[in-house]
């Protein structure tokens, strides 16, 4: 056991490490004048459950320390001892909310200061009540739970992200071949997206106002990102509080030209969206298409877009494009999925599926559940296992929104960043062109 040591040789030297101060003019640190300076979490208004506390400060010291006397310092500098670990192990100081990041990053510099760290939050989790969730949505899953009965340490977090955040307030536009959202002429909407929020949806290829799926490839990434969750039926989503705008730029062949693309980018771009999902890509790129990414990327909107389905290296445009996220996919296993393209401009990868094994033994092949409709019949609903970076996609794009809405003074660039850097390696150590930068987590990307 350390010796406990005075505050005269510790801590006050530490305050008053300022020029010129003595033990009776201590004060806290003063944020820096700068424009912009963000206190990020704490001062800007939160949507959703925080991740962090809003004022504490774990402190380890290399020395352990009377806290009586810890109390009486930190009261003459205007701060509170307001806990402490088992044996003195750590201290939690609790300092003013707005000036978190200062008191952070000056003891941080104290050489008598072994560890500082914000003290996060943890949430109780709970899974939702539809019913195929539990046994086929391992996409999904916190690592260590289990998938009919084997681990599965591959899935985004969703679970531990959901208390913290469930995408409310944010708009995701899914540029693909429109979504079942609506009953209209030979349409209907898909029952378990009932009760979800669509705004401003688009046809691009019509020109009109109504985006249906015609072909249900857009329903099923659709339903991944916001499918209605808690509601007994089916299966969930992972942003399942955020708005989609359905915009349709895709045939009922899952063809569209890049000029539809980028009507379809734009009218995303110029009404509301934060995050815009394109689960399609091709080998060659144009400047028409580039414009349009680079323009929604300039009015902060997220992007992202798969990177193909050949097995080979080479990622597909428009995920190419550097204003884009660009998707990989991966197995049960975490491994990367053998369609899946891979190469330089590959950014991250996330649950794409391969059907054809059962890794989990749940007697179908390890595909993404969701609900859509049998093709060419809009109507007809039932619950598919769909494979391909298609599916992995719209896994980041709903982890931007997790993140977007909890963090709403956020920058695309902001929200990229917590996403790529708190990954989950794969492949090679660090960043690289199978893996990019690893495997999305959703709960890890809030606490960036």
């Amino acid at each position: 056991m350390h010796d406990r040591i005075a505050p005269a040789v510790l801590l006050l030297p530490i305050l008053c490490s300022i020029a010129g101060l003595t033990a009776q003019d201590v004060v806290a640190p003063v944020a820096p004048k700068h424009p912009n300076l963000v206190v990020r979490g704490f001062a800007n208004a939160e949507t959703e459950r925080p991740a962090v506390t809003a004022d504490e400060l774990i402190v380890r010291f290399r020395s352990i320390v009377d806290p009586e006397v810890l109390r009486e310092v930190c009261a003459i500098v205007g701060i509170e001892h307001a806990d402490r670990g088992l044996d003195g192990s750590f201290e939690v100081l609790r300092v003013p909310a707005d000036q978190v990041e200062v008191w952070l990053a000056w003891l941080d510099a104290q050489p008598e200061i072994e560890l500082v760290e914000r003290n996060p939050f943890c949430h109780t989790t709970v899974a939702p009540n539809d019913p195929y969730y539990a046994p086929y949505q391992w996409n999904f899953l916190n690592r260590g739970a289990l998938s009919n009965g084997r681990v599965s340490n591959n899935g985004v977090q969703a679970e531990a992200a959901w208390p913290t955040s469930t995408g409310s307030g944010v708009v995701v536009a899914v540029v693909d071949t429109g979504v079942a959202y609506e009953n209209y002429s030979t349409f209907a909407i898909a029952p378990d997206l009932v009760g979800r929020t669509f705004v401003s949806p688009y046809n691009a290829i019509t020109g009109t106002t109504h985006a249906n799926d015609d072909n249900s490839h857009g329903t099923h990434v659709a339903g991944t990102i916001g499918q209605v969750t808690n509601n007994g039926l089916g299966v969930a989503g992972l942003a399942h509080n955020c708005s989609i705008m359905p915009v349709k730029v895709l045939n009922s062949a899952g063809s569209g030209s890049h000029a539809q693309i980028a009507n379809g980018i734009n009218w995303a771009a110029n009404n509301g969206a934060k995050v815009i999902n394109m689960s399609l890509g091709g080998s060659t790129g144009s400047t028409t298409l580039q414009n349009a990414v680079d323009y929604a990327w300039s009015r902060g909107v997220v992007i992202c877009a798969a990177t193909g389905n050949t097995g080979r290296s080479g990622v597909s445009y428009p995920a190419r494009y550097t204003n884009c996220i660009a998707v990989g996919a991966t197995r049960f296993d975490g491994n990367r999925a053998g369609y899946s393209t891979w190469g330089t401009g590959i950014d991250v990868v996330a649950p794409g599926g391969d059907t054809s094994v059962d890794q989990n033994g749940d007697g179908y092949g390890d595909g993404i559940l969701q609900q859509t409709f049998a093709s060419g019949t809009p109507t007809a609903f039932s619950y598919y296992f769909f494979q391909g970076t298609s599916m992995a996609t719209p896994h980041v794009a709903a982890i931007a929104a997790l993140v977007r809405a909890y963090r709403p003074t956020y920058t695309n660039t902001q929200t990229r960043s917590a996403i790529e850097t708190s990954c989950v390696d794969r492949g090679s150590a660090g960043y690289d062109t199978r893996y990019g930068y690893g495997l999305v987590d959703a709960a890890t990307a809030l606490t960036r």
